[in-house]
């Protein structure tokens, strides 16, 4: 296997574990020390790990299925980057509809060869877009406008219904095509090469 495909199994396989529960398999797809940036989070991989175990509990939380598209896999020696293709749905109420939420985006991952595996040490989302959809075509979702013009217009709808649920949403995610994607794609040049 080449380091490019075991990167990329790792990324598929983080997907997997993160959305059927498989706690342990999903802590085996970060290095020791790794740092995950979420809409909801940002901090180390064992918070989030936490942070989703416990939402896993909620009978309330959304229902969630990471769809992973192709990867751009740069390595060098121990270190490599990969930037993967990334569709994000969720299934929950909102204000007493049922909705879906689709949003696109892709994760850049900073990975690392640790004791003779690749292993993520930081996980970078880009948002493209998000969008919001009643599951029953015949329901109508009434969202308040003043509040969804505050939120990041990348992942607006996604963080519209976190916020609803009592989550702190991060504000300065990294969105396609800015000027904040660029300095993060000279970092991970720097990183990668430094």
């Amino acid at each position: 296997m080449t380091d490019a495909h075991a990167i990329e199994q790792v990324v598929r396989h983080w997907a997997l574990c993160r959305d059927t529960r498989q706690w342990e398999g999903l802590r085996r797809c970060y290095a020791p020390g790794a740092s995950v940036k979420t809409t909801w989070m940002v901090g180390s991989a064992d918070d989030f790990i936490a942070a989703s175990i416990k939402g896993a509990d909620n009978p309330n939380a959304p229902q969630s299925l990471h769809s992973i598209g192709a990867s751009s896999i740069e390595v060098l020696g121990d270190k490599a980057l990969a930037e993967t293709r990334m569709v994000l749905m969720l299934r929950a109420p909102l204000d007493g509809v049922e909705v879906d939420i689709t949003a696109w985006g892709r994760f850049l991952d900073f990975f690392v060869r640790h004791q003779g595996r690749w292993c993520i040490q930081q996980r970078h989302p880009i948002h493209e877009k998000d969008r919001v959809d009643p599951v029953d075509p015949a329901a109508v979702i009434k969202l308040d406008a003043a509040r969804l013009a505050r939120l990041p217009k990348a992942y607006r709808h996604i963080t519209y219904m976190q916020s609803l649920q009592g989550a702190t949403i991060t504000p300065d995610l990294v969105q396609h095509n800015s000027p904040e994607q660029a300095l993060l794609y000279q970092a991970a040049q720097d990183w990668l090469r430094g």
